[in-house]
């Protein structure tokens, strides 16, 4: 009798187990708890035309969130959205941002060590010395660094050479006015003042044309290779939510950092020219 009970206990356990196994047919879950849906292809309307993404980061959709700092925000480029943390070792996204306030960018990358190995990836980036207007060729591919880094740059403090970032440290050379006021014996004042320190600023035109009589900065324009073998020329803008104006940048508790805003444009592999190639209005996506 002994033997029978657990006889039916275990038939009982096995068809239970079967109807949850049959009930989720037809879904297949990631590590995050997304559901895994197939992946369409890119349209075409996202080729030849200015997008201006705006404040990625601020609000991102459920499983979206990075866990950490050793985790990464992710982007596609070409589907102009920003891509489910449990797509991580895909091709799906294009654009990784990790790192302290998310200033590293990187490519995807299959065969190369980063957030897509292991995938089909093909990314890359190289990261030019020129202002986002005047780039109209794509780098010869030994240009091209897989996956390829870039963060704090050379001409702030602490930076490394070619980043994207122009990072003040403890004060900030680019604002004196402010500068003058972080030892100001009047504590509101001072408070204010240090409003404006530790900022990261992008090396963006418009940056850079805005502090020109204060300092010479050189501008910075990345050119990606997309997972799929795309290309695209990307200006970072700001990490400030809601605030395009370098002169309005702050480090303040009404304000979310960071929230990526920047701009590119995306050409087919057979182009490999940006040129003349900008025929579609420009797109806004307000994240």
């Amino acid at each position: 009798m002994v033997k029978t009970g657990r006889i039916r206990y275990c038939v009982i356990t096995c068809l239970v187990i079967v109807a949850m196994v049959g009930g989720s047919c037809g879904k297949v879950y990631d590590l995050s708890g997304a559901d895994w849906q197939p992946d369409a292809p890119p349209s075409d309307s996202v080729f030849n035309r200015e997008i201006q993404v705006l404040n990625l980061g601020a609000r991102l959709p459920a499983g979206h969130v990075p866990a950490d700092d050793g985790d990464a925000m992710f982007f596609s480029l070409e589907k102009f959205s920003s891509v489910a943390i449990g797509y991580r070792s895909t091709d799906r996204w294009d654009v990784a941002f990790s790192g302290s306030f998310r200033s590293t960018l990187s490519a995807n990358n299959g065969s190369k060590s980063g957030f897509g190995y292991g995938t089909s990836a093909v990314g890359g980036m190289v990261v030019l010395e020129k202002r986002f207007d005047e780039v109209t060729e794509i780098p010869g591919d030994s240009q091209f660094q897989y996956p390829g880094e870039s963060g704090l740059d050379d001409q702030g403090a602490f930076g490394a050479p070619l980043g994207h970032i122009f990072y003040t440290f403890g004060g900030n050379p680019l604002r004196p006015e402010i500068n003058k006021n972080l030892e100001n014996p009047d504590p509101a004042v001072q408070a204010e003042a240090n409003k404006y320190v530790h900022l990261l600023y992008c090396l963006s035109q418009t940056m850079v044309d805005t502090f020109k009589n204060v300092r010479v900065l050189r501008p910075r324009t990345i050119i990606f290779k997309t997972a799929k073998g795309n290309f695209a020329k990307l200006e970072t803008q700001s990490l400030y939510d809601g605030v395009m104006n370098p002169l309005q940048m702050k480090r303040d508790r009404s304000v979310i950092m960071p929230a990526y805003s920047f701009r590119y444009v995306v050409v087919p592999a057979s182009e490999r020219r940006f040129g003349f190639m900008v025929t579609r209005p420009r797109l806004t996506v307000k994240l």
